[in-house]
């Protein structure tokens, strides 16, 4: 394996990306680039799983880095621009280590941005933003998503539940009275710009979905109610950035009497098991990728010999 080539590793959430990445860190002596839209947030940890222990800007798991979590506080944005500058520094940090660039994720646009650059897109409007953003607060996202619905049906359906991507949609048609889609068929389309292997990491979707309703029954188990209402103290408004996300706009229902908590685990659990059936679509469709299919036999330093 060369040294200098970065190494992808991507799939849908729950797949175990995080623990093959820190064993294949420890055999070719690497560091982790976090791609990963919700680990950027402050004081968010239990419902965006974040492993290991943050020590000053880093955070560390079995004793390998980990870059890129814990970076904004949740009332702040965080862009795939903001991802492509900033994995840049941090893997011309770990080259000049002389370690190995492990980028490590399921946000797809943010792996997307960094090796390919992004599409030929309209800057962001402020005030256009602002606007959205209001109408948001006030009517709620599902408001927003019937009406880029009407406007650019594919990006409404493809990006349903993601707070920011349906903002962006709709914000790229009223600045330029055409859809995203159209644009992005009709655009410069976006080349590869790196030394990289991607690998994408996939299990039987049954059994996939199992973990997942497991997983978000842990965090609600695990203190992530506890979590949402601390942020909440600490002054954070209930539809800031870092609480849109899966399963924390879901306990603020449960916060405002909307759902009751059962509701709020199946709803967490259902809208967890959505994401990671888009987030296969995505990687499957990517270019320059293997697929590693992962079965009830392998375990992680099978899959780690895989890449290898």
């Amino acid at each position: 394996m060369n040294k200098n080539q970065t190494i992808i590793i991507s799939g849908p959430t729950a797949v175990g990306k995080t623990a093959v990445a820190v064993e294949l860190c420890k055999k070719i002596n690497g560091s982790i680039i976090s791609a990963d839209s919700r680990q950027v947030y402050k004081y968010l940890d239990i419902g965006t799983n974040k492993e290991g222990t943050l020590k000053g800007d880093i955070r560390q798991i079995e004793g390998v880095n980990q870059y890129l979590t814990d970076i904004i506080t949740p009332n702040q944005k965080y862009t795939a621009k903001n991802f492509e500058i900033d994995a840049q520094k941090y893997e011309d940090i770990i080259l000049k280590e002389n370690k190995a660039p492990i980028i490590v994720g399921g946000t797809g646009l943010y792996i997307k941005s960094f090796l390919y650059g992004l599409d030929d897109l309209p800057d962001a409007n402020e005030q256009i933003r602002q606007e959205i953003e209001n109408m948001v607060r006030e009517k709620g996202l599902d408001y927003l998503y019937n009406l880029l619905l009407k406007t650019d049906p594919i990006s409404a359906k493809k990006n349903k539940g993601n707070t920011q991507r349906i903002i962006r949609a709709y914000e790229i048609y009223k600045i330029t009275g055409k859809s995203m889609t159209v644009l992005l068929q009709n655009g410069k389309k976006a080349e590869k710009k790196k030394n990289f292997k991607h690998f994408v990491l996939l299990k039987d979707r049954e059994i996939l979905y199992e973990k997942i309703n497991e997983r978000c029954k842990k965090m609600i188990d695990s203190g992530m109610l506890e979590e949402t209402k601390k942020v909440l103290d600490m002054g954070y408004k209930q539809n800031c950035y870092g609480l849109t996300g899966v399963g924390y706009k879901h306990i603020i229902k449960y916060f405002n009497n909307e759902i009751s908590k059962q509701d709020l685990i199946e709803k967490f659990s259902q809208d967890t098991r959505q994401y990671a059936k888009r987030q296969i679509t995505w990687f499957t469709k990517q270019p320059d990728t293997s697929i590693i299919k992962i079965d009830d036999t392998m375990n992680v330093h099978d899959i780690v010999n895989k890449i290898i």
